[in-house]
């Protein structure tokens, strides 16, 4: 099997969607010799030697019967890419393959990295073919468990084109993580309460609301809820709240990777008579939980690690016993992120390479198949079908039906920039998807150093990472209007647009030259410049550049040399590097907090201390200054007699802060008069540019 397509190599045939195709021989020799060695990438010469028998041909005959496949694909099942060429170096096979039955032909030696002479595939002999066929046959009969016969029938009692969408909840507020019943009937969900409080907390209310829109709220908590999840029966609900663990409020600290105490609820519930039977709360959790999920009626499966340097496992807690059981780790699966069961039979997300995997077992936890996304993270649920999961990734924008035969299925989402889509559940009739739909609207307001306060922008749009150019003169923001994200300038109180094409992504963070004519910003994995003066946008630097990241964010930019100076995150450690053209080097190798740049030097913190270390261009080395900066602080900017910062977290900052190198003294610089704000910029001239925090418009929406 290739996905969904079945392929005999003996009988050179392709069967899909009711339609079947017959390959000429060498074509099929072709396709058979790279899913054996789909793990790698394999040359013209290599192919040549293989399969052509030591006949003297050229690369444009490999290129035919590539050529061949492809246009086959292409008539079974559309366009969707089968075959990956790589300059210079060949081709290999993106889907990788599921062997139905022994392998009757010997194969020439293809381990990575070895390239040794061997004899081409030996010709197919019809008294293999009926062994084989005898053998299939007897392990169909036998019920073989290593076969997954589901992965080649798979019911399809579900949809993945959709037409409208229709508001589930259309109140006010905060609605979110939106998990339907197994009645159909019925949906649990979160409802946040209108703004955050002075102590920067949400309240947060579990609501089960009926076929005719009725609510009952079941409990309440001044932390979060953050996952929810019916048993199979619907007679339970497990809910996890979230609270941060030194009692502080629930935002993080600056640059704080999680510091939870979670707690495991579970509610059984008379849901045709709104009462709720028993409340059970299970011990906190400390470290970090990614999801729950039920194994059976009175057994919970939770992925999640416990403690800050420990890995992420897969656990299972028996209700009944009150007994936490780690998992033993599947193969190819070691790091998951996220797991969900449907009668037992489960898929886990896992993160091999720093991309998302997804892989499906059976209920004797024998894997079924694996399928390899290029995605980096994964929210998870199952189709109610049970052919396979619906995955999201909040981060790419991508929503996926991902099938046990390892089928991917891209269903679209409103293109919306200033909206967030996150927690999508398939109804229990798959015939919709439940998803939560935030909008998000902000202004950028101008402080000055008096204390008075001016809304640079007034408009209903989300503008945000706002940045002061060097001498405090400019703002550079990003804006969403018309749907479409722009960079945007103010100057002298005037507003005009800068960037002539829409940015693809969302913009993270926008620096300066210290001529002011050039702004650097980053969108997605990719960094781009903008000269003022051409008004011309490039692409400065892709993510994929730098080996493993999976963000980049820019801190100087020195358009003489053409250097950009930048912390490169890859999972949750960030780190400074060094770019100057193709050429990169890291110069720091820890945990890096907050950074920023001042004449060529960077000065930053390290995670979970109050040292400031700085990194200086001429000598290309580290220096740690005496200076006792509060941990996970945000830095503000540096001047020759000491450093501003400012700590706390976002939406609940603290005073401005100025640390002086003279006297090793912290002080007060200027009084931050509402802590509820994001700081985006600071000039010690002229003040600060911030936006203002407060819960976004969101609701739980029904596709349909």
């Amino acid at each position: 099997m290739l996905g969904e397509v079945k392929v005999s190599p003996s009988h050179n045939m392709l069967w899909a969607r009711d339609k079947s195709l017959k390959l000429q021989p060498k074509v099929m020799a072709v396709l058979h010799y790279l899913a054996h060695n789909q793990h790698r990438v394999i040359s013209n010469e290599e192919l040549i030697e293989q399969l052509w028998e030591g006949r003297v041909v050229t690369h444009g005959s490999v290129q035919k019967s590539i050529n061949a496949l492809r246009s086959a694909w292409s008539e079974l099942i559309g366009d969707q890419e089968l075959i990956a060429h790589y300059s210079k170096r060949g081709y290999q096979l993106k889907i990788e393959p599921q062997f139905l039955a022994p392998i009757e032909t010997e194969l020439p030696n293809t381990d990575i990295g070895t390239h040794a002479p061997a004899s081409p595939l030996p010709k197919q002999y019809p008294w293999k073919s009926i062994l084989g066929s005898l053998l299939l046959l007897t392990l169909i009969t036998l019920g073989y468990r290593e076969i997954s016969w589901s992965s080649i029938y798979l019911p399809s009692n579900h949809q993945t084109e959709f037409h409208s969408t229709l508001g589930y909840t259309n109140e006010t507020g905060h609605e979110r993580n939106p998990t339907p019943h197994p009645d159909q009937q019925h949906l649990a969900y979160v409802r946040e309460k209108l703004t955050l409080n002075q102590s920067d907390e949400t309240e947060s209310d579990i609501v089960i609301r009926d076929a005719d829109g009725k609510d009952w709220p079941i409990a309440g908590s001044n932390g979060t809820w953050v996952s929810l999840a019916w048993s199979p029966a619907g007679n339970s609900l497990v809910a996890i709240e979230a609270k941060r663990r030194d009692g502080s409020p629930f935002g993080s600290r600056f640059y704080q990777p999680p510091n939870f105490l979670y707690s495991f609820h579970i509610f059984t519930l008379d849901i045709a008579h709104q009462q709720l039977l028993e409340k059970q709360q299970l011990s906190q959790w400390q470290g970090r939980i990614f999801s729950v999920t039920w194994w059976d009626e009175y057994t919970l499966e939770i992925v999640a690690k416990q403690g800050p340097n420990a890995g992420n496992g897969r656990y299972r807690y028996s209700i009944k016993d009150q007994q936490l059981k780690l998992l033993d780790e599947i193969a190819n699966a070691a790091n998951p992120i996220a797991s969900a069961v449907l009668k037992q039979k489960t898929a886990i997300a896992s993160l091999v390479k720093n991309k998302v995997q997804i892989s499906f077992l059976n209920a004797q936890q024998k894997p079924i198949s694996h399928t390899q996304l290029n995605l980096v993270t994964a929210d998870l649920s199952w189709i109610p079908d049970g052919s396979g999961v619906l995955v999201y990734a909040e981060e790419e924008r991508k929503l996926l039906a991902v099938y046990l035969n390892g089928k991917q299925i891209a269903i679209p989402l409103n293109d919306s920039k200033d909206k967030t889509f996150s927690h999508p559940h398939y109804k229990a009739d798959g015939q919709g998807i439940f998803y939560t739909e935030e909008k998000r609207s902000s202004n950028i307001v101008f402080s000055g150093l008096d204390g008075n306060r001016t809304q640079l922008t007034e408009n209903t749009n989300l503008n945000y990472a706002a940045s002061f150019s060097p001498d405090g003169n400019k703002v550079a923001y990003a804006s969403v209007r018309n749907n479409q994200i722009n960079l945007w300038l103010i100057e002298a109180g005037q507003e005009r647009q800068l960037t002539r094409q829409p940015v693809s992504q969302k913009v993270d963070s926008i620096i300066w030259s210290s001529d002011t004519e050039h702004i650097v910003f980053n969108a997605g994995g990719q960094l781009y410049h903008h000269n003022l003066s051409t008004g011309e946008t490039n692409l400065l630097l892709e993510g994929v550049d730098i080996e493993g990241a999976d963000k980049i964010d820019p801190l100087a930019y020195f358009p003489t040399n053409n250097q950009t100076l930048a912390i490169k995150h890859i999972g949750e450690v960030r780190n400074l590097w060094r770019i100057d053209g193709t050429q990169q080097k890291q110069l720091t190798f820890g945990a890096v907090g907050s950074a920023i740049e001042y004449k060529g030097d960077v000065y930053f913190q390290y995670l979970s201390e109050d040292g400031l270390w700085v990194w200086r261009h001429q000598s290309d080395k580290l220096e740690q200054i005496n200076a006792s900066i509060d941990e996970y602080s945000k830095l503000l900017s540096v001047d020759s007699a000491g450093i501003y910062f400012i700590s706390g977290g976002a939406c609940n900052e603290s005073d401005i802060y100025y640390w002086s190198y003279v006297d090793a003294q912290k002080t007060v610089f200027l009084q931050q008069k509402n802590s509820t704000v994001l700081t985006s910029a600071f000039n010690p001239y002229k003040g600060i540019l911030q936006t203002e925090c407060n819960l976004p418009e969101a609701n739980i929406v029904l596709m349909n």
